[in-house]
């Protein structure tokens, strides 16, 4: 085995996710920081500082972040809490336990809630309502990062000034990390890679905004990409999407996607015997905005309608969180088919867990965003399924993940709201024995193998500090 590089470069990372936050989100970046070592990279990790209350949060995650790597944590301010603590003090109540914003340690994508629909409540639950009314919607833009955005630009003023700094690399969402990597190009010179892991401008679950959002955004958007020097995305999809809505930007456009590892599962076997017991269904990850999975719920409900015997044997375990719009859908659509007992909602579950459940399980369920740009999406979740290797029920639209997942030899995927495709490809399955192995083509798998990303990525870093556009 050839001994990695010594690292002769650095790479300042402002990553809003990252251990011990459970995003899935913080798996491309953790293991970027990791590899780019063999490729004499060495990186400092700008990230959040979490609470330890954040309900996403894993304290043993923090042994994915590899020896060596610098990381520095800044907290993200609650500026919510502190408004709503000096309403307090004016109606004269006694100010509450200090908390986290909303969306410390969530996603940025998925802590935008309904920021349109106004307050309502008693009195104080109003005003505090509508504190955060109205800043999600017009001063938070275009995530609660915005504020945190700020503290990261003057901590890594300081580290360029203070450390021999070559290139700056922000991976998005959090969005509000493009002003940080707008403001560090253009202070320092430095070549800046902006990494989106979602679409900022159209991304489908950020449907909820506001018209003017959208356009408000969009220009904010469109201003910060004139000082990148790269663009990344995970897709060519999703690539060849913002190269039309940004035809001006002058930056080198490059696909990255997400990857997997061939070793993540060594040394866990399953522990779950095939073929006994029912046929069970896991899907790992959260349900909210876009991603829903009715149409799942419904084909088995017609088919207990249709072949009781046949639906009794089936277990479907959603082990993650669920939105509670999402969930009261769920009830009522379990409730109607009478099959509320095949269901079991884990709510979160660590990181281990939920590992052990997506190898000992009969068949992987793969639930992917809905929406215009759909096409493009290409979860991450996707990639942990790949090494789990079982066989994959995919519900997405067609697009990259279909393409992968089919060409693979994983699985099979329908139209993520069709229950007539759906309840069709459920009869098929549950009709044959449960396969043992997933057989996978190799050979096209190799091109997701993380290390082979990484070594893309290094390559990218080394070219673009070579020749730094003026």
């Amino acid at each position: 085995m050839t001994p990695p590089m010594q690292p002769n470069k650095t790479l300042l990372v402002i990553a809003g996710e990252f251990p011990p936050l459970k995003t899935i989100g913080r798996i491309r970046t953790v293991k970027f920081v990791e590899l780019l070592r063999d490729h004499g990279w060495h990186t400092i990790v700008v990230t959040l500082a979490p609470t330890a209350s954040e309900p996403n949060y894993d304290a043993k995650l923090l042994s994915e972040i590899a020896d060596g790597v610098e990381v520095i944590r800044l907290p993200l301010p609650d500026i919510e809490g502190k408004i709503a603590g000096i309403a307090k003090k004016l109606l004269g109540r006694s100010p509450a336990p200090a908390s986290t914003s909303a969306s410390a340690g969530q996603p940025a994508t998925a802590v935008q809630t309904s920021a349109a629909r106004p307050p309502s409540g008693g009195l104080l639950d109003k005003a505090h309502a509508a504190v955060r009314w109205v800043l999600k919607t017009f001063v938070f833009i275009p995530d609660d990062y915005r504020p945190w955005a700020r503290a990261v630009t003057e901590e890594c003023l300081r580290l360029c000034a203070e450390r021999k700094i070559d290139a700056i690399y922000t991976t998005l969402p959090p969005f509000s990390s493009m002003f940080a990597g707008y403001e560090l190009r253009k202070a320092t010179g430095l070549p800046w890679l902006a990494d989106y892991r979602d679409l900022w401008y159209g991304d489908v679950l950020r449907e909820w905004l506001p018209e003017w959002r959208k356009r408000q955004e969009f220009r904010m958007e469109k201003r910060l990409l004139q000082e990148a020097d790269v663009v990344i995305t995970v897709s060519e999809p999703k690539t060849e999407y913002m190269k039309r809505q940004h035809p001006q930007i002058k930056a080198r456009w490059e696909t990255l996607t997400n990857g997997y590892d061939v070793d993540i599962y060594s040394g866990r076997g399953r522990t779950r015997t095939l073929g006994q017991g029912p046929i069970e269904f896991v899907y790992t990850g959260r349900l909210f905005k876009n991603r829903r999975g009715y149409a799942f719920a419904e084909a088995l409900g017609r088919l207990k309608q249709s072949d009781p015997q046949l639906a009794e044997n089936v277990r479907v375990r959603i082990l993650g969180g669920i939105d509670p719009e999402i969930k009261a859908r769920y009830d009522e659509i379990l409730q109607r088919h009478g099959i509320t007992h095949l269901y079991d909602f884990a709510g979160d579950v660590s990181y281990n867990d939920a590992m052990n459940a997506q190898i000992n399980c009969d068949y992987l369920l793969l639930i992917v965003d809905t929406g215009e740009t759909s096409d493009g999406v290409i979860p991450g979740k996707l990639f942990e399924y790949v090494a789990a290797r079982r066989p994959i029920f995919a519900l997405c639209d067609a697009g990259a993940t279909q393409q992968i997942i089919e060409r693979a030899g994983l699985g099979k995927a329908v139209p993520a709201e069709s229950v007539e495709a759906c309840e069709a490809m459920l009869r098929e399955w549950l009709a044959r024995p449960v396969p043992e192995e997933v057989v996978a083509d190799n050979d096209y798998l190799a091109q997701f193998d993380r290390r082979a990303i990484t070594q893309r990525l290094a390559k990218l870093l080394d070219e673009v500090t070579a020749t730094p556009r003026p």
